[in-house]
């Protein structure tokens, strides 16, 4: 019996069980159990589900010196299944064996198999207290996975729940983190023109609590701050969602220089938690690719963090520490058009559009930067036609076909009568050699052509010429 107690003492100092009464706000339960004492979860993390197990039975001498734990009725020392770590005696009385581990997966799932279900409750606030519960020994289910003895010397026996479920970045196969969403994929760099749309995720799980060198913080608010370059943020299309719950109105926004913070408020007025814990926020938002992207890439770069109680108004503590900032990468691409006769000659003065398909399709505008350089356009610009010679379009999307549609081709040649296809790689080494063939001498205008009556005219001489040295020979014969 001493051997128990002593034992409980030590692990009642390691799970940090105190005798403390109950919170007269705090959300209370109903064992139904008609007993004496009490068990308060505090620090109860909302949302969690603490169901509370009794393993052994509990009695208490008159003087309250002296506690002995019992099996409970039906239970016996071939039956209760706990030999591991407890040992019974004849009459049902139990001690604990010497280096016991009670924090062990395989304790804890003895303790919900065979212990006796007392009472179960969600948590709806930060504190949770349990009535009417009988003596015994308890085991705790929740992220706690604590064990607590209740009896008359202890009858209302407090845990404070450490929620050591901190905020976490999913796995980034999931969706963690600050990525770029793809359809229904996610990933870290995709490619775009200057002028496409690409939307973007942030997704992490947000706790109500934090626990850190064994001190435990109510976390009051959360900041998400996304600093884009070469992209700009469409206001308009932000979306937080807190456990499938759209709460985008709730969140307070700026949106400064470009950069986007949004900040989500964790506590009511009463410093209670508004949401469960732990609850998965995602962010969903959409950019435009800028012209400021044309020389290969636009970045977009999110930090995630939380204050708590202590420190609401501090610098927010990153959620993944080891990686406070994270980046996505949208690549831009080029090619090259050179215009060419038949035998690779460059030529100038040809004249072209760029569309996004063979036929029909629309026009991709372009302006000119330098000479010899173009870029597509922005919404707001006014294109211009590409001139050719030889030149470089940029700001466009790898692994893309695009379509060259000659409107002007130099003088005396032809212009093409189809467009011409040319796909952009990620090396940005494509290439459009678009050749033109001289045009053909064409009769004139109203006649059938003077070239007829040159050949005719030729054969005729050359007929005439030979009939008369023919007929010289014939007479000085």
């Amino acid at each position: 019996m001493k051997k128990l107690q002593q034992f409980l003492t030590a692990l009642v100092a390691v799970l940090t069980v105190f005798a403390l009464g109950s919170s007269a706000l705090a959300q209370t339960v109903d064992s139904g159990k008609n007993g004496a004492g009490t068990i308060t979860i505090s620090n109860a993390s909302q949302g969690d589900t603490y169901t509370i197990y009794k393993l052994f039975d509990a009695t208490v001498t008159e003087d309250g010196t002296g506690i002995s734990y019992k099996l409970p009725k039906g239970k016996t020392a071939d039956n209760f299944g706990g030999s591991q770590w407890f040992e019974v005696d004849t009459k049902g009385n139990i001690t604990a064996k010497s280096n016991a581990d009670l924090t062990s997966e395989e304790f804890k799932q003895w303790a919900v198999q065979h212990g006796e279900e007392v009472a179960s409750a969600t948590a709806a606030d930060n504190t949770l207290v349990f009535n009417n519960v009988p003596y015994g020994y308890y085991y705790i289910k929740s992220s706690l996975g604590s064990i607590i003895s209740v009896d008359s010397t202890r009858p209302s026996a407090t845990v404070i729940d450490k929620n050591t479920t901190n905020p976490t970045i999913p796995d980034k196969n999931t969706g963690g983190g600050k990525t770029i969403l793809n359809n229904t994929s996610t990933t870290s760099q995709t490619t775009a023109k200057i002028g496409d749309t690409v939307n973007f995720q942030i997704k992490f799980n947000a706790t109500n609590y934090v626990t850190k060198d064994r001190q435990t913080k109510q976390i009051v608010s959360y900041t998400i701050e996304d600093t884009p370059t070469a992209l700009k943020i469409n206001q308009d299309s932000v979306l937080v969602k807190v456990a499938g719950q759209d709460i985008t109105a709730k969140v307070a926004k700026t949106f400064e220089g470009g950069k986007m913070k949004l900040v989500l408020t964790w506590v009511a007025d009463n410093n209670k938690t508004i949401y469960n814990s732990p609850s998965e926020v995602v962010i969903t938002y959409s950019a435009v690719v800028t012209k400021d992207a044309k020389e290969g890439q636009a970045t977009n770069s999110a930090t995630i963090g939380y204050n708590t109680s202590d420190t609401p108004d501090a610098n927010p503590t990153p959620v993944n520490p080891t990686q406070p900032t994270e980046t996505t990468t949208i690549t831009t691409h080029r090619f090259t058009l050179k215009k060419t006769n038949d035998v690779s000659d460059t030529l100038t003065g040809a004249e072209f559009k760029l569309y996004d398909a063979e036929n029909n399709g629309t026009e991709i505008k372009v302006v000119k930067e330098t000479e010899g350089v173009y870029r597509v356009a922005q919404a707001d610009e006014q294109g211009v036609i590409i001139e050719a010679g030889e030149v470089v379009i940029k700001g466009l999307k790898h692994s893309t076909t695009y379509y060259l549609e000659e409107i002007k081709a130099p003088n005396g040649y032809n212009v093409l009568t189809e467009r011409k296809a040319v796909t952009v790689s990620e090396d940005n080494n494509a290439r459009a050699d678009v050749v033109n063939k001289k045009g053909a001498v064409l009769p004139n205008t109203g006649a059938i052509g003077t070239t007829l009556f040159y050949l005719i005219g030729s054969i005729l001489l050359l007929v005439a010429l030979v009939y008369t040295i023919s007929k010289r020979r014939m007479n000085s014969i």
